[in-house]
């Protein structure tokens, strides 16, 4: 399935992300902790191969204490590989 680019949707997922109040328990869910570090993988490593990419992602969530999702970590590695990145 392929995903549509929406220009505006980063700045919208900013802003609710802003304006929701902080809540611990939500901080606490791998996801979250993950996710600026995924992000970070993403503008650094946008463009490059999807097997280059895919690694970095793994490396990211292991460093949390998480067990990588292969096939869901592959997709987004194929988005970066495209220059998205799926994780702003």
């Amino acid at each position: 399935m392929a995903r549509r680019s929406n220009p505006g949707a980063g700045l919208q997922q900013e802003l609710l992300r802003l304006l929701r109040p902080p809540n611990p328990r939500l901080a606490q869910q791998l996801s979250e902790r993950v996710r600026p570090g995924l992000a970070e993988v993403g503008r650094t490593h946008a463009g490059r191969p999807a097997a280059e990419v895919l690694p970095a992602l793994e490396d990211v969530v292991r460093s949390y204490g998480g067990t990588p999702d292969r096939t869901a970590l592959a997709e987004f590695a194929e988005d970066i590989a495209a220059g998205e990145n799926p994780f702003v």
